[in-house]
């Protein structure tokens, strides 16, 4: 059926494409929470609950429970198969249901406190850098995406990375800097295998949460020796970029204290 031109859940606003790729990733997000974790049973049984609640905005039947992560992978699939018939509402209520759900999925026991050592925005790669930045909900004000089929809705609204996996990409060879993989904000003082999907941050008034790992991109060619530039996959290690959606905006600058609340 046709859609409208976007949708808006809350403060966010999805285009119609935005929209459909979002729910399109649900399955790999998951992915990105579970990867190299053991996940508590007690999350374990929230993420069944969000199934059953996803299956039932979506009118299709809810698949076993017994295992989540063959859940997670046919409640996606028929969601996706029912898409186009599914109304804006419907669309609205997933799309909702998905932000409500993830940013549950972490633990505040373990808090790290570091220092934003680089902020970075523009068109293409590598993207400027700048002294201090204006934080909206569709992420850093004049930042522009090249490619907007793969980037640029709210839950990829900034892209972070730490001064710790730059470091270690530069000891294996890569010419590699700040900026140059399209991050926005660069954080020192907090090791890379800290940063993990589900994690909540804060820069002053500003707040966010790390919605998924960022996959790599041919883009990044030039950064890595031998064009290797899937070297900074989270399936290669901890040195990889994580996208964020913003909780509340606010003014960031160069030396702010960035501080984490690791998941697990």
């Amino acid at each position: 059926m046709p859609r409208h031109a976007s949708i808006t859940v809350g403060n966010y606003v999805y285009t119609a494409q935005d929209a459909r790729g979002t729910l399109e990733e649900l399955n790999d997000i998951w992915g990105h929470y579970t990867h190299a974790s053991t996940i508590p049973e007690g999350w374990l049984a929230g993420a069944r609950g969000y199934l059953a609640e996803m299956s039932s905005l979506a009118g299709i039947t809810l698949p076993s429970l017994e295992n989540v992560d063959s859940a997670f992978a046919a409640v996606h699939t028929s969601v996706m198969e029912k898409y186009d018939d599914l109304t804006e509402p419907q669309i609205e209520s997933l799309l909702a249901a998905m932000w409500r759900f993830f940013p549950t999925m972490r633990s505040l026991e373990i808090e790290h406190i570091g220092t934003v050592a680089h902020l970075h925005a523009s068109k293409g790669l590598p993207k400027k850098a700048i002294d201090s930045a204006v934080i909206g909900w569709n992420g850093v004000q004049g930042d522009v995406q090249s490619w907007r089929v793969g980037h640029g809705r709210p839950w990829q609204a900034l892209c972070i990375w730490s001064t710790d996996a730059i470091d270690t990409l530069r000891a294996e060879g890569h010419p590699i800097g700040p900026g140059f993989a399209g991050e926005n904000i660069t954080v020192s003082g907090i090791p890379s295998a800290a940063f993990r999907p589900g994690a909540h941050f804060r820069i002053g008034t500003m707040r966010g949460f790390l919605t998924s790992y960022a996959i790599p991109c041919k883009q990044n060619n030039d950064w890595f020796v031998n064009k290797d530039f899937k070297r900074m996959s989270h399936e290669r290690g901890d040195e990889c970029r994580l996208y964020a959606m913003v909780t509340t905006c606010g003014t960031i600058s160069i030396s702010d204290t960035f501080e984490l609340f690791a998941d697990r």
